[in-house]
């Protein structure tokens, strides 16, 4: 079996840090990338002042789908808080 035929499956291991997220993330887009035909995410950074900086990375579609995108998120994320 050559390494092409690999498939990697993330970890998704409780209290990974924003790398190991992060990196079990790109490991899934590099192994099914048809699942990503676009993405938002948003974080927080804390600034050396103890402020905060909202940042954002996105790839495909244009500013209404990306805002649609976070909608359907947030949604998304209060119905597994109800769980």
């Amino acid at each position: 079996m050559s390494a092409d035929n690999v498939a990697t499956l993330p970890i998704w291991k409780k209290g990974a840090s924003a790398y190991e997220r992060l990196s079990e993330l790109a490991l899934l887009a590099r192994e099914k990338p048809e699942r990503f035909e676009a993405f938002v995410i948003v974080y927080r950074e804390t600034k050396s002042n103890g402020r905060w900086r909202i940042r954002t990375m996105e790839h495909g579609g244009f500013l209404d789908s990306r805002l649609g995108l976070l909608e359907l998120g947030k949604n998304e994320l209060m119905r597994d808080s109800e769980a």
